[in-house]
């Protein structure tokens, strides 16, 4: 009678075939069997290894998975490890059916912890949520809605991205709405703001500028943040509108990291003047924004150059960041 496998040996067994290009029969017939393993720890790890292989013809298997993990789930799922994992993979998968999305959208896992039970949940709510986006089915609009008021800003920035994607009137009045009410992470605003611009940058850019203007920073930030991770190369006067208006270090740094992430020759070419300014705080800040293109050798090259003839401490802080 061959030995069982112990914990640490089927781990390890998984780790091994998550390097595999892709499976033979043997090893998807292990994965398989790992997925309906007791252990959460294992069926995580079995659902990567599936992901990582695209391997659809492990689908059920994630599925029927999922719900044995949804049964007592604080004792048999400790955090929603198997849970998180086997969504993740049904996501890499690209798996049409809605209903484990669902579910996982929706769960609530409260734990024990040294004060109040805890919800472990929000990153399952999370991915449940990007994976209906991606299906859309009925009542997708309503479940984003509603998930704009989660307890748990990442689930309320998943809801406002995937309302960006959806992409209809209706979804960009839920985000215009959640933008009027504000909420208490300034990321939250960000992200709604920024599934505006993903709607519609024509229709809504006027709307997210109202919010870089703002007089109250966090605010201010949110804006600036939405429109360099859009990458509009649009955005650019206004960014540098706020930079030049802007009181504080912090929101100058903020205002100019995207100009930064906007990616255009246009913002590099208006950083690199920054940097070769006679203010040195202006040029400080510009290097900081640049610090993220650090690895571009053309781009440290042109800095260098813009820098060579400034103060001190500008070079110093180029050879210390850039070099």
């Amino acid at each position: 009678m061959a030995k069982r496998a112990s914990f640490d040996e089927k781990l390890a067994a998984l780790r091994r075939l998550r390097d595999l290009e892709g499976p033979g029969p043997d090893d998807a017939a292990a994965v398989r069997k790992a997925i309906a393993d007791r252990s959460n720890f294992v069926a995580a790890a079995a659902a990567e290894v599936a992901g990582a292989w695209r391997f659809a013809e492990a689908a059920a298997d994630l599925e029927a998975a999922f719900r044995r993990f949804m049964v007592d789930p604080a004792k048999n799922d400790k955090l929603c490890r198997a849970k998180i994992a086997i969504v993740q993979a049904l996501e890499k998968l690209e798996h049409p059916v809605a209903e484990v999305f669902e579910e996982a959208s929706r769960h609530v896992q409260e734990e024990a912890s040294w004060g109040p039970p805890v919800d472990t949940a929000p990153p399952l709510r999370a991915l449940g949520l990007a994976g209906m986006t991606r299906i859309d089915p009925p009542g997708l609009a309503e479940a984003l809605i509603d998930a704009l008021i989660d307890p748990f800003p990442e689930v309320r920035c998943q809801a406002a991205s995937c309302l960006g994607a959806i992409g209809s009137d209706a979804a960009a009045l839920a985000l215009r709405l959640k933008c009027r009410m504000g909420d208490d992470k300034a990321e939250v605003v960000s992200d709604a703001l920024r599934g505006l611009l993903t709607i519609s940058a024509d229709a809504h850019l006027a709307f997210v500028r109202e919010h870089l203007d703002s007089a109250d920073e966090s605010t201010a930030e949110a804006a600036a943040l939405a429109m360099g991770n859009a990458r509009l190369p649009q955005a650019l006067g206004p960014l540098l509108e706020r930079f030049h208006a802007a009181r504080t270090s912090t929101l100058r740094d903020v205002v100019l990291l995207s100009v930064a992430m906007l990616r255009a020759s246009a913002a590099i070419d208006a950083l690199l003047d920054l940097a070769a300014s006679d203010s040195e705080a202006d040029a400080l800040a510009a290097l900081r924004a640049l610090k993220v293109h650090k690895h571009d050798p053309k781009l440290v090259e042109r800095l260098a150059a813009a820098v060579a003839r400034s103060s001190a401490a500008v070079r110093e802080r180029f050879a210390r960041d850039f070099r």
